[in-house]
């Protein structure tokens, strides 16, 4: 393995752990000699997760949508929202390229908390494994139980029998970041 995708959030999160976690994830990328890719923003958790990574001295690898740079949330917020001082930083024409060119880019993929964003990332990668185009691993951060419920909805889709049971095992759940870490090496 040689670069690892991260899909998580742009919000902090409403607690100050939830950045802790992603500026150590990025670290222990960084360290364990692994390419970060990551959605290249400068907010949330994002930011601290290529902050981690690039205090590690790792390279850091952004990609970002330009049609997000147009949304009311980012003309209203007056932050800048491209994180600065990356490896490389690769600008796509929407979420739906930028997803593709991720996925591209990585040997697998990791997935923090996050919102609606996130989860389509998540799912689309799935997706993609299912239907054959790749068999990259799909590590799911369980922090404190976060993904709980995904876990359950696996289980009922599988047990309903829209879900092969070789699909549902295909995201591995980890609840620390040294579980996440012992996958990637």
């Amino acid at each position: 393995m040689k670069a690892i995708a991260v899909y998580l959030g742009s919000a902090p999160g409403c607690k100050e752990i939830y950045k802790g976690l992603a500026y150590e994830l990025g670290h222990r990328i960084a360290l364990a000699g692994l390419t970060l890719v990551y959605g290249g923003a400068a907010v949330g958790t994002m930011g601290a997760l290529a902050d981690g990574a690039a205090a590690a001295g790792g390279r850091v690898v952004g990609v970002f949508p330009r049609d997000f740079l147009g949304t009311k949330e980012v003309r209203e917020s007056g932050l800048e929202v491209r994180q600065k001082g990356l490896t490389e930083f690769i600008e796509t024409a929407d979420f739906a390229e930028r997803k593709q060119v991720m996925e591209d880019l990585s040997d697998g993929c990791i997935v923090m908390p996050g919102s609606f964003g996130t989860l389509d990332e998540l799912f689309t990668y799935a997706c993609n494994r299912a239907i054959d185009k790749h068999t990259k691993p799909i590590l799911v951060f369980n922090f404190e139980g976060y993904y709980e419920p995904l876990r359950q909805l696996l289980s009922n889709m599988q047990e309903a029998g829209f879900l092969k049971p070789v699909m549902a095992g295909a995201l591995t759940f980890c609840d620390t970041i040294e579980e996440i870490v012992d996958c990637l090496i």
